[in-house]
C-alpha cells in the first residue's frame, strides 16, 4: 500500500509553518498528493438571540470566518507553490459544533492524515476534536507530530491483540517495511489465552512477511499506567515512532478520546501513528 493521500487540516497561521514540516515532507517522501483544509471559525449561533445583537453582528462573525479561511487559503497556495508536490488548498468555513462533522466526512477519503498534537499549549480548543473526528468519524490513520518524522528507523508497536492494535499496525506497514527494527511490545500480556505460548507470534510474522524486522518485548506493568510503561520503552530505546490503536468512548452518540490514548497524546516525546 502507499498513501496516495495526505489530509492536514489549517486553522490559523501558525499551522501553516508546521504544514511545512510535516504534512510538506511527508507528501514529497512519499509521492502523495496533499490536501489542505482551512478552517474559518464562525463563532455565532443561528437561533440564538443575544439582547442588543442585530442580524449585522451575525453577518459580521460569518464575514470574517470568510476571510480567515480565505487568507489561509491564500499563504497555503503560496507555501506549497514551488515544493513539487501535488495539492490542492480548500477553504471551509464551520462553525465549533460542525468542525468534526466537516473532519470526519474529508478523512474517509485520506490515506492518512497528519495533525500536530492537539494538548500542546499553543493549540486551538478544537484541535482534540480534529483528531476524534479523523479517527473515528473518518476512520483514517492519524499521525501526530510536530516535525518531520523522514523514515523511521526504530518502532514501537503497542500490542494488546485488539482491533484498535490490528488496525493501526495494518496502516503502519509501510514504515515497519523500511524500518531497520520494530519493537512488538506487550505489557502485562494475560496468563491465559490462545497466545500464551507465544504472545505476538501472529502479528511479528505478519510484520516479517511484510518485509518488517520485528522483536516480541515483554514488558512489566510496574509504573502505575499502560501509557507511562510505553513512554518509559519508547525513550529508553530511542525509538522515532510509535503505534498504537486509538481508543475512545461514546459521548452523545459520539467517540472522544479515551484515557489511555489522550495521555499518549499529552506525554509521547516521539511521533505517533494512531488508527481506531
Amino acid at each position: 500500500m502507499r498513501f496516495a493521500t495526505v489530509l492536514t487540516v489549517i486553522s490559523n497561521h501558525q499551522d501553516i509553518e508546521i504544514m511545512t514540516k510535516t504534512a510538506l515532507p511527508f507528501a514529497r517522501a512519499h509521492c502523495s498528493h496533499l490536501e489542505v483544509i482551512c478552517v474559518g471559525m464562525d463563532a455565532t449561533q443561528p437561533g440564538v438571540y443575544f439582547a442588543g445583537a442585530t442580524s449585522l453582528v451575525y453577518d459580521d462573525g460569518r464575514l470574517q470566518a470568510v476571510e480567515q479561511a480565505q487568507a489561509l487559503q491564500s499563504e497555503a497556495n503560496e507555501a506549497l507553490q514551488t515544493q513539487g508536490v501535488l495539492f490542492d488548498v480548500q477553504a471551509a468555513v464551520v462553525q465549533p459544533g460542525t468542525i468534526g462533522d466537516m473532519v470526519a466526512e474529508r478523512s474517509q477519503f485520506a490515506d492518512i492524515v497528519i495533525l500536530p498534537p492537539p494538548y500542546a499549549p499553543s493549540r486551538a480548543a478544537h484541535a482534540p476534536t480534529i483528531v476524534e473526528a479523523a479517527l473515528f468519524g473518518g476512520r483514517a490513520p492519524v499521525l501526530i507530530t510536530s516535525d518531520d518524522i523522514g523514515q523511521p528507523e526504530r518502532i514501537v508497536l503497542a500490542w494488546n491483540q485488539s482491533r484498535e492494535a490490528v488496525a493501526a499496525a495494518r496502516h503502519a506497514l509501510p514504515f515497519f517495511a523500511a524500518a531497520k527494527r520494530t519493537d512488538v511490545l506487550i505489557v502485562d500480556p494475560p496468563r491465559h489465552s490462545a497466545t500464551q505460548g507465544d504472545p505476538g507470534g501472529n502479528i511479528a510474522r505478519m510484520l516479517a512477511r511484510h518485509g518488517g524486522n520485528p522483536s516480541v518485548v515483554i514488558d512489566v506493568q510496574t509504573l502505575p499506567r499502560v501509557s507511562d510503561t510505553l513512554t518509559r520503552h519508547v525513550v529508553d530505546t530511542e525509538a522515532d515512532l510509535l503505534v498504537m490503536g486509538a481508543y475512545g468512548h461514546s459521548r452523545l452518540r459520539e467517540a472522544v478520546l479515551g484515557g489511555a490514548t489522550r495521555r499518549m497524546l499529552e506525554q509521547s516525546e516521539v511521533p505517533l501513528l494512531l488508527a481506531h
